[in-house]
């Protein structure tokens, strides 16, 4: 099975909370915007008249606080570098889709635990050296080494082998059959890069469409283009990643005309200065950033299934989701966005109704009420489902103490020692519904026959047979409740109405910026 926790140090390197603060209000249901207009699908890029030398300039909220692909960890890390300095050989796709890239293909044993990879001819490193399949098996053996500290060092410990037959070859063999080793593989960790470089805490060599122009910490960084790119060359000559410490700066620098556009638009609040504008577009596409509401479920009332129903049809996640994102995102019924392949409609399981929670909580014995403690970290946006909660599931006799608390209080005390009742987190990872087949994780959720799937479903001999096995866990889990699922969030940009090209969804890691253009 995947691990749950692959190289985690602390919680946010899987469960990052969103780092700037939403500025919605904290009124449930006050906050209803009208649609946006001038909004799209992410306007396509190689528009007429659009200029090949343009510089791009983005703004962004999550500065990187390493170079190096093998370090990192924060959001900023993987977007500036990944698929745009660096590159890996399979590529997870906008639409979330494992596809190739220094890969031209590959081979699969026929029991599944030998890859043989054919890399795609003519690939230079940005200085001009060739690539060689001896670049690869280097890069793979440091995301597994001792200096790695990369999301996905467990997962990719399954290599036991790394050998390059000739130049244009590598070949890997794991311990066990893996489904997801090809996504894992994804991962910045996993990206090739030139040995012996420089600095890789500040400076990276890849394959990729850029190279780092310059890096002036707290301020921004510049990607240049790369003209001895390989593939199919950027759009534009230059992106200048610009950092910000609030969104106020970030979308007053936008309306100035400083920013062509911005990564992620963390609150609906912001949209009216830039809405019926025709110098801007707003588009939503969407997200693996997902909203849950969790319990101890190893400890009482919470180890009680009909509880914990209770709670979950006592919600009322539409609301909230309108609460904080006026008509926006989406309800969840299960810890699987619509990207993830074993996606299925499970809204149905639980859906609010105040009279059945009090009947569960009747039926469980607790007639009289329930009183419990939820821990979380504040923002703004959390601040507003905490709200929602606490009066929702008043409704049904159920009495919560709210108990704001900081990161490293929330490490320690909720993810480490699980030392608590209830909490509200974030998670955004793609496919990561498999942490519920870890009875050792946070949540504490155990149940043995999802664990079987899980299990079964890392070593399934097709793709299709994966999905069906992590269909049922899905729908286990959501008739478990084993967590109250919210909502997930939109995924929300601004742009000049120059620009076109950019990306629609929040569902990688990376924001990739070759194909944005600029009209002159």
């Amino acid at each position: 099975m995947p691990s749950p926790t692959p190289g985690r140090t602390t919680p946010g390197r899987h469960l990052r909370r969103r780092l700037s603060l939403l500025t919605a209000s904290a009124a449930i249901g006050a906050l209803l915007l009208s649609a946006c207009s001038n909004s799209g699908d992410g306007p396509s890029g190689g528009a007429a008249g659009a200029n090949p030398d343009a510089t791009i300039t983005i703004g962004s909220l999550n500065e990187p606080t390493t170079l190096n692909t093998v370090k990192g960890g924060n959001t900023g890390h993987a977007q500036v570098l990944l698929r745009n300095v660096v590159e890996g050989l399979t590529v997870l796709t906008d639409d979330g889709k494992v596809e190739p890239l220094l890969a031209k293909s590959w081979d699969v044993s026929p029991e599944g635990t030998t890859y043989t990879f054919h890399l795609q001819p003519g690939v230079t490193f940005s200085d001009g050296t060739p690539l060689k399949a001896a670049d690869v098996v280097a890069t793979l053996k440091r995301v597994t080494s001792d200096e790695s500290t990369s999301a996905r060092k467990k997962d990719l410990s399954i290599m036991k082998t790394i050998e390059a037959p000739d130049d244009s070859t590598v070949k890997v063999g794991l311990s066990q059959r893996s489904q997801s080793f090809l996504f894992y593989l994804t991962a910045t960790g996993a990206a090739v890069t030139k040995a012996g470089a420089g600095n890789p805490e500040t400076t990276v060599v890849g394959t990729g469409p850029y190279t780092v122009g310059g890096w002036k910490q707290g301020d921004s960084i510049t990607l240049t283009r790369n003209d001895k790119y390989w593939g199919t060359a950027p759009k534009n000559k230059e992106v200048v990643y610009r950092f910000f410490k609030d969104t106020t700066a970030e979308n007053n620098a936008l309306l100035a005309g400083q920013l062509d556009l911005v990564t992620q638009v963390t609150s609906p609040d912001v949209l009216p200065q830039f809405e019926n504008r025709p110098e801007f577009t707003v588009v939503e596409g969407t997200s693996t950033t997902k909203e849950l509401f969790n319990f101890n479920d190893s400890v009482a009332p919470f180890n009680n299934v009909d509880v914990r129903k209770a709670i979950r049809q006592a919600t009322d996640r539409k609301a909230l989701l309108n609460a904080v994102w006026a008509e926006r995102g989406q309800i969840l019924g299960s810890m699987v966005p619509p990207t993830d392949p074993w996606f299925e409609d499970l809204t149905s399981i639980d859906d609010h109704n105040v009279e059945s929670a009090k009947a569960l909580l009747a039926k469980a014995g607790y007639a009289n009420g329930l009183t419990f403690t939820v821990d979380y970290v504040p923002s703004d946006s959390i601040n507003i489902v905490a709200q929602g909660l606490k009066s929702q599931l008043a409704q049904a006799g159920i009495t919560i103490n709210l108990n704001p608390i900081d990161d490293a209080t929330w490490t320690d005390k909720v993810y480490s020692n699980h030392n608590f009742q209830a909490t509200i987190m974030t998670h955004v990872n793609q496919r990561d519904l498999v942490w519920y087949g870890d009875p050792s994780f946070y949540w504490q959720y155990d149940n043995p026959q999802v664990q079987q799937w899980v299990k079964q479903s890392e070593t399934a001999a097709t793709e299709a047979e994966q999905t069906e096995l992590l269909k049922k866990v899905a729908r286990q889990i959501s008739e478990d409740a084993a967590s109250d699922w919210l909502f997930l969030d939109p995924a929300i940009k601004v742009a000049s109405s120059a620009v076109s090209g950019y990306q629609k969804n929040l569902t990688t890691d990376s924001f990739y910026v070759a194909p944005i253009s600029k009209q002159r």
